[in-house]
């Protein structure tokens, strides 16, 4: 098989690349690898003076393959006996902040891992034989008689490569390839399918507190699962979750919030400054949860091309494998979920390893 690159260190990317099982060239623009299946950490000086880890999971809050599925399969067979069960009752509320339990509905797989869910982006990385992982920005493409050379934002081009590979969100996709070597009736087709996808931006904001915080109910999370399709309507908050129910994430006895904000609270929040963003959604998730004490500490985190409203269009796409070019990621799935990202990874390997015959 030809040689081949990878746009993107996401679940997509990294699932294709382990599938490939040849050497692969993967470029990231960030320092880190699994795009928003991403996990951080802080230490903070406990009751006794010593340092106490925290850990949240501040973009996909877990892994919900389907029983049997490929991406079951996969994280299985990468990270074997660390997949943990999130457990705990997820209520669904209306958009004035009504519970809804009589609503909610039996919990599929809900898998993570001890030290965050991040672990599934470093554990394909690390289990992927070959594997060349370049911390660099891809900022166009060029077409040569031995195949893609690709150019990152240092002015390098690597290359050439038989097949490439683009997953990082779609807009973005498309800024590459509206910059790229591909003739304007090309690129220009390519963009207008990535352009049906469409997406979303969110807020996650999350709060270390000392000690318990009590609950409105005895519940892992709320949802805001109304008419307007689950991932947040008329209320602020999309996601509320007790963050620290995951094992590993807050010293014993002490208590993580995370709340993932709705779209249209989050684009009106979205030039604020952080401590405002905090102020703000504190006030919406006391709207709902009830009285907070003060907490030990805060954070908030922006993603800008969060979650798809729908699926890229596939006939363009699909023409374009003709001449080495392959998509995949939650834009061809038309949904933000990160199992549905791992099997659209696969897949694309798939399609590549058909193409070299």
């Amino acid at each position: 098989m030809s040689s081949v690159a990878i746009v993107g260190a996401g679940a997509a990317g990294l699932a294709a690349a382990y599938a490939l099982d040849i050497p692969v060239t993967v470029f990231e623009k960030s320092r880190g690898a699994g795009g928003r299946a991403a996990t951080r950490w802080r230490d903070v000086a406990g009751p006794n003076g010593m340092l106490d880890r925290w850990r949240y999971d501040h973009g996909a809050q877990y892994v919900s393959p389907e029983p049997g599925s490929p991406s079951a399969r996969l994280i299985r067979e990468v990270m074997g006996e660390a997949v943990v069960e999130v457990g705990g009752a997820v209520w669904p509320f209306d958009d004035d902040g009504t519970l809804r339990p009589d609503r909610a509905r039996e919990p599929g797989l809900r898998w993570t891992f001890r030290d965050g869910v991040a672990e599934i982006g470093r554990q394909l990385r690390d289990a992927t034989p070959g594997l060349d992982l370049r911390h660099q920005r891809v900022v166009r493409l060029a077409a040569g008689a031995d195949g893609w050379t690709v150019e990152t934002d240092g002015g390098e081009r690597h290359g050439p490569f038989g097949s490439v590979l683009l997953t990082p969100p779609a807009p973005q996709t498309a800024r590459v390839l509206r910059d790229s070597d591909l003739g304007p009736a090309a690129a220009a087709a390519l963009a207008d399918a990535l352009g049906g996808a469409g997406y979303r931006s969110q807020f996650t904001v999350v709060w270390g507190f000392r000690d318990a915080v009590e609950r409105p109910a005895d519940v892992y999370a709320l949802v805001n699962a109304t008419e307007h399709g689950g991932d947040g309507g008329g209320h602020d908050v999309a996601w509320l979750a007790v963050e620290s129910d995951k094992p590993g994430r807050a010293p014993q006895g002490d208590t993580i919030l995370l709340a993932q904000m709705s779209e249209a609270w989050t684009e009106a929040h979205y030039d604020d400054a952080q401590a405002d963003v905090v102020a703000a959604a504190t006030g919406a998730v006391r709207s709902l949860w009830g009285p907070l004490p003060a907490p030990l500490w805060t954070d908030a985190q922006r993603w800008r091309y969060s979650l798809p409203n729908a699926a890229a269009e596939p006939a363009a796409l699909a023409d374009a494998s003709e001449h080495g070019l392959f998509f995949a990621g939650d834009y061809t799935a038309g949904k933000g979920r990160v199992h549905l990202a791992l099997e659209e990874g696969l897949a694309a390997a798939d399609r590549i390893r058909q193409r070299a015959g």
